[in-house]
């Protein structure tokens, strides 16, 4: 079940938070005094109503909660008091989008925010020397393995990224039927009233119709030669997660899981050279927050290669959708595999495992699907879930907060895990 944390046991853009598991323990309490006891506002103060505080938006300047309220002179202080409240638990703050107002509410310590609108802000001089079409549109790009869907064009556009999920939820594009572009589509955007459209190659249906099936043989050929290659590594990262199977969410997220699996294996993570500083800099060079990528999506980019991309808009269904895309997935599923699912408002990762013939997620969360009958009680922990109610779970959640669900799956590339090889002497084990 989807629950994200703000910290990944690995630190990421946040401040090592205090020992204490306490929610607030005796500073919390010593600053809840204070709240109530009329604390003097530090200049240019928030602005409140009652007991609710504005602290301020989410921006390139302030990427995340622990930063605005590290940057306020009244609350510095108690920044990860504030932020590990009971009132905060399960709360997904790695998911907040930029723009979004971040309110604090003085009874409780309870961080709540307001997405941004839906209605995109781009400055009109952004579209200077941009491709335009004959009828005057801007080219967002090409439809293609590397890009898949609209989202991701415009995800990994420095002009849209920051409004990719604006222009797609907007009402003039919320009922295109972006599940059913083709590769080689050109995506264009009308910049006045930022309208996509897909604009398909006059021959393009008539090549997609005539591809040989020796071509076809070929492609199926190359991904099963990946699989088989990268078949070791990827079960050794089961084997080094299973361990941790019950321990409880507070010490493990779902992203800390999977990157400890990755150092199980002898990968370096922390310091110079290694992963955690190459999601960094994929993130910098994109002009995001540096923990941007520090989810599944990033380590498959960073150490894997993509099997599975997909958006899914408009979920009206989600059963028989979710049924269709666990069929669909199915032959093409390895142990091993990272599975990432994100919504606008929130983002899981996990481990695709298999136990008795039926295929497995190996997570942390809220794990209400357990296939081990003897842990089948619901709580917040690392886990060994059914894949296929996992995925129903992700679609289920979707359309009830109508958002599109993206789905990535990867699997790990000992080529590139190579580029992270710790050389510690306590790794006496070989990597592959």
């Amino acid at each position: 079940m989807p629950v994200n944390n703000i910290n990944a046991d690995m630190q990421t853009a946040f401040v090592q938070p205090r020992e204490s598991q306490n929610p607030l323990g005796p500073a919390g309490n010593n600053f809840q005094k204070i709240l109530t006891n009329n604390m003097h506002l530090a200049p240019h103060a928030e602005k409140s109503t009652g007991q609710i505080i504005k602290l301020g938006v989410i921006d390139k300047n302030t990427p995340t909660i622990s930063n605005l309220l590290h940057q306020n002179k009244r609350f510095k202080d108690e920044t990860w008091n504030i932020i590990f409240s009971a009132a905060n638990r399960g709360k997904h703050f790695r998911d907040i989008r930029a723009g979004s107002e971040v309110t604090l509410n003085l009874a409780n310590n309870e961080i709540s925010w307001q997405r941004p609108s839906r209605q995109p802000a781009i400055p009109a001089s952004v579209w200077n020397n941009q491709k335009l079409t004959a009828d005057g549109l801007v080219i967002v790009g090409k439809i293609s393995h590397e890009t898949p869907t609209v989202s991701n064009l415009l995800r990994r556009s420095k002009i849209y990224h920051d409004e990719a999920w604006n222009i797609i939820l907007s009402s003039i594009n919320s009922d295109k039927p972006f599940n059913t572009i083709r590769p080689g589509t050109m995506i264009a955007i009308n910049p006045q009233t930022f309208e996509l459209s897909f604009i398909h190659h006059p021959r393009q249906n008539a090549a997609a119709n005539t591809i040989s099936s020796a071509a076809e043989e070929h492609l199926s050929t190359a991904v099963n030669n990946f699989f088989t290659a990268n078949k070791s590594i990827s079960r050794k990262l089961v084997d080094k997660i299973r361990p941790y199977i019950g321990r409880p969410y507070s010490e493990i997220d779902c992203y800390g899981l999977v990157v400890r699996g990755l150092k199980g294996l002898g990968i370096k993570y922390s310091g110079n050279g290694g992963l955690r500083e190459t999601l960094e800099k994929m993130a910098l060079t994109q002009g995001k927050p540096l923990n941007s990528y520090q989810n599944g999506e990033g380590l498959i980019k960073a150490a894997g290669k993509i099997t599975f991309a997909r958006t899914f808009n408009h979920i009206r269904h989600p059963e028989k959708l979710a049924e269709q895309t666990f069929t669909g997935l199915e032959k093409s599923l390895r142990q091993g595999m990272i599975l990432s699912f994100s919504t606008p408002s929130r983002g899981h990762t996990g481990v695709v495992a298999r136990d008795n013939g039926e295929w497995s997620y190996l997570n942390s969360g809220l794990i209400d699907h357990q296939l081990d009958q003897s842990r089948a009680q619901t709580s917040r922990r690392v886990g060994e879930e059914s894949l296929e109610k996992e995925i129903d779970n992700w679609f289920k959640l979707a359309k009830n907060n109508n958002e599109p669900l993206e789905i990535n799956i990867g699997m790990l590339d000992k080529n590139k895990l190579n580029n992270f090889r710790s050389h510690h002497p306590e790794v006496t084990h070989r990597l592959f």
